[in-house]
């Protein structure tokens, strides 16, 4: 797991960031402020490189990953308005509320199983809660997991819609300038 990502990924774990917001959303039982997945998957070059999706009780959410860049590490970040992500990010923090067998961890293993994932929440006083299990058993409905699970993989959706509207917005924008451009 590289710096910059670790980095990234304390900054989820770490309730303390959260502190300055007024106040914090606090879900289930377990009062959770902060619900995550984390994968680990091989790159073209064979090296095992780590993503993490993660969202918070106040609707933001965060898709980081190691990559070969300079700086090792990619992502994005949005839910602070109103959208697809922020309604997402909030879905993830109710269905991971739910869940009743994850365990508490003082610190989230580094996930190095290419086959397996890491399902977390974080509760308002800090401690967290984890579960490593195979991918193809999270991903059956009828895993107690699997709405946390599909939750995530809709919030990855929703940031991938997000970007490609983005993209078509700034397409759309630089045609126009053009065409007008060419016109005079």
């Amino acid at each position: 797991m590289n710096k910059a990502y670790k980095s990234m990924r304390d900054f989820w774990l770490d309730v303390k960031n959260l502190r300055h917001k007024n106040e914090v959303p606090a879900l289930g039982e377990r009062k959770i402020c902060i619900a995550g997945v984390e994968i680990a998957a091989r790159d073209a070059q064979d090296q095992v490189k780590n993503l993490m999706i993660a969202a918070s009780s106040l609707g933001n959410a965060s898709v980081y990953f190691e990559n070969n860049s300079a700086s090792g590490l990619g992502g994005f970040t949005g839910g602070a308005a109103q959208g697809p992500v922020r309604e997402k990010a909030l879905s993830l923090l109710q269905a991971a509320a739910a869940v009743k067998h994850l365990q508490p961890v003082s610190v989230l293993p580094e996930q190095q199983n290419t086959d397996q994932v890491t399902l977390f929440v974080v509760s308002v006083d800090g401690q967290i809660y984890a579960r490593e299990m195979k991918e193809t058993d999270v991903r059956n409905p009828e895993n107690e997991l699997y709405p946390f699970f599909a939750y995530s993989q809709q919030l990855l959706g929703a940031f991938r819609s997000e970007q490609e509207q983005s993209f078509k917005s700034a397409s759309s924008s630089e045609g126009n300038g053009s065409t007008a451009d060419s016109e005079k």
